[in-house]
């Protein structure tokens, strides 16, 4: 047996204990992290948890109705509006922009009046303070 064995005799001692104090720490944390986890599960009440429904805070009309913005009544009739089909505010925007109702491409305010089964349709004002 020569210097160099044993210098590689040396070296892989000092590897397999590496290896081996690696793989303590390893399962050391593997163990705790089980542990905590029990520890959450135990937590947890046993009643049932029952989802929350979302609330729509969209609101929704009926076709037909009329669309009044920018001092004027739109005709509508030929963009696509389905009879007794719900809209919502977004989805009203999005059809009179997509037939260039430019007015409509910032945030827009809307009021139903139920007497002429009109939306008066405005732009929301930002205010400052």
């Amino acid at each position: 047996m020569g210097l160099f064995d044993l210098v590689r005799e040396e070296q892989e001692a000092k590897k397999k204990a590496e290896e081996s104090a690696k793989k303590d720490t390893k399962d050391a944390v593997v163990e705790e992290v089980e542990k905590v986890e029990e520890d959450k599960k135990e937590e947890k009440p046993a009643g049932k948890k029952v989802p929350k429904k979302k609330a729509s805070t969209e609101k929704t009309y009926k076709y037909p109705f009329g669309v009044y913005s920018e001092g004027r009544l739109i005709d509508i009739s030929s963009y696509g509006f389905v009879d007794g089909q719900d809209y919502t505010e977004k989805e009203i925007t999005d059809i009179m922009l997509q037939h260039r109702h430019y007015e409509f491409a910032g945030t827009m305010e809307y009021s139903y009046i139920e007497d002429d089964n009109v939306l008066v349709v405005t732009g929301k004002q930002h205010r400052k303070g």
